[in-house]
């Protein structure tokens, strides 16, 4: 291979790489917090409607602690975002996801 031409290909080869590293890492980070069945359906009915942790407690019938633990994992990747109203906290899916997930689930 002509020198220069090998020079050119590899140059671009390393910018694909550069570019896919931290969206893979992100991804990879969306896919393993989606990857459990209880997040999962957390994050499908915040796809519904917003959602106070008391309510994903009786939907999921699991303990408190649980489902918050759940909620945290989803929270620190960015796949739901939380407020407060009054002294409740609730829960909502990050809009970006929305359209995500109904193709996921539609598969």
């Amino acid at each position: 291979m002509d020198p220069e031409k090998k020079k050119e290909w590899e140059e671009k080869m390393l910018q694909e790489i550069d570019f896919l590293d931290n969206d893979i890492k992100k991804a990879s980070e969306i896919f393993s917090a989606l990857g459990h069945p209880i997040r999962l359906k957390i994050a499908y009915f915040l796809s519904q409607r917003d959602h106070c942790v008391c309510e994903l407690i009786f939907k999921l019938n699991e303990r408190q602690n649980l489902v918050s633990h759940h909620l945290a994992i989803l929270k620190n990747c960015g796949v739901i975002e939380a407020y407060n109203v009054s002294k409740w906290r609730f829960y909502r899916l990050n809009p970006e996801f929305g359209d995500i997930l109904n193709n996921i689930l539609k598969m």
